[in-house]
């Protein structure tokens, strides 16, 4: 999970892969359930680039 924090507060967290090339940051690994948990709420999106979210099977359509 990638979260970052700027002046203006946090902007919302992404849900990488552990390989995924477009994390920035430091990392802070979280379990597959976690991340199914994670991904209903609105805050938090999966990363675009790597897809946990079909790599989990879920269909955020």
């Amino acid at each position: 999970m990638q979260q970052k924090r700027t002046t203006h507060g946090p902007e919302p967290a992404f849900i990488h892969l552990a390989d995924c090339t477009m994390f920035e940051g430091t990392p802070h690994p979280i379990r597959a359930d976690e991340v199914r948990a994670a991904l209903t709420d609105p805050t938090i999106t999966a990363c675009t680039f790597c897809r946990p979210d079909t790599e989990l099977g879920i269909d955020l359509a």
